[in-house]
């Protein structure tokens, strides 16, 4: 549980200090005054990545030439774990004082899952959208994805470059497709056995709002055979090298893999509507609610609810309520002070150009 959330010159918050005491925490105000950006500190604050901006730079400050969150978070001990990130020149990250160097060290300390209208494009859209929400799912309970992860862009940015420049001999094209292969038949593995947690729990809580025994909704990976043992990857990745150095770029591995939505074995981004891709995508952030806390190392789940409640029937609201109930704690973000009884214990918090007041 978060005790205390602190910002310096994130998005449009100059300095805020906000304490919790909480299970549920609604923020409540107008567009544009700053609900989201308190719900993407968290979620930043988790995974050291935002879940609506690409990049860094569009979460600092106008004007600021850098930006600040920390916290302090309640990990079952018998004192609190002080979380620190700052950006500037460069990038620092300190748990209880102690500057870390490695994401991995500090992603995971936070188990978190966002809920926001943009969610549908799970379904509908590319499948970089798709990779970076199973990576972000992955690495919140596993350093060692995370390691790998890491490590496997570094590599292939390295055979990258060398395919393009057209001067490297095999030696140097061979200790990088070791890595490669190695940190890549390990992301592939964690991210099949993820998908397949995923799928299951997805599919009971589409039936269970539906109706029916279940199985309609389902998650296949797509993915090349080859890279899901080492030894044959490394060996594609060596034959490869005449045609991937005339496209400039690596053409197996997981940095191009996917999965994909399916209704009764037929593709959703194909032929689902509207509708069925948004119910879709809502049960996965479900199901990677549940599967994050049953999952390795459990310790509850920190939700984040972006104005999706409004759009939902009654069958899928009374679903979701009992999601959120399931998580550790709630932020949640409305217009307008919700009716809802479920909610009537929140704690209320008012957000105005940048400031936030409890009441």
């Amino acid at each position: 549980m978060i005790r205390r959330l602190s910002l310096c010159d994130f998005r449009n918050y100059e300095s805020s200090d906000i304490r919790f005491e909480s299970k549920f925490n609604l923020f409540i105000g107008g567009n544009g005054q700053g609900k989201t950006n308190i719900l993407e500190a968290v979620f930043f604050l988790a995974m050291l990545r935002s879940f609506r901006a690409s990049g860094v730079r569009s979460l600092r400050r106008i004007g600021s030439s850098g930006f600040r969150v920390s916290a302090s978070v309640d990990e079952g001990r018998s004192w609190d774990t002080e979380l620190d990130i700052s950006y500037g020149d460069r990038r620092e990250l300190r748990v209880d004082g102690v500057m870390v160097r490695r994401a991995s060290e500090f992603v995971g300390r936070v188990r978190v899952v966002a809920f926001s209208p943009s969610d549908i494009m799970l379904v509908t859209e590319s499948s970089s959208i798709r990779r970076r929400f199973l990576n972000m799912f992955v690495s919140s309970y596993s350093p060692a994805y995370l390691a790998s992860l890491s490590e496997y862009g570094e590599a292939l940015a390295a055979r990258n470059a060398m395919l393009r420049a057209g001067n490297a001999g095999d030696s140097e094209f061979s200790a990088f497709e070791s890595i490669l292969a190695e940190r890549g038949s390990f992301v592939v593995g964690a991210r099949g056995a993820a998908l397949s947690a995923l799928s299951e729990a997805m599919s009971a809580a589409h039936a269970g709002i539906i109706g029916g025994g279940g199985g309609g909704l389902s998650l296949r990976h797509q993915f090349n055979s080859a890279t899901m043992d080492s030894a044959v990857y490394a060996d594609k990745l060596a034959a490869d090298r005449v045609r991937d150095a005339a496209r400039g770029a690596t053409s197996c591995g997981p940095h191009l893999d996917d999965f994909e939505f399916l209704l009764e074995g037929r593709s959703l981004r194909g032929y689902g509507s509207t509708g069925q891709c948004r119910l879709a995508a809502l049960c996965l952030k479900m199901a990677a609610v549940e599967a994050l806390d049953e999952g390795e190392g459990g310790g509850g789940v920190v939700t984040l609810v972006d104005d999706v409640t409004g759009e939902l029937d009654a069958a899928t609201k009374n679903a979701f309520l009992r999601v959120l109930d399931r998580s550790r704690q709630s932020f949640l973000t409305f217009t307008e002070r919700p009716a809802d009884t479920y909610l009537k214990g929140a704690a209320l918090f008012q957000v105005e150009r940048g400031t936030v007041r409890a009441f």
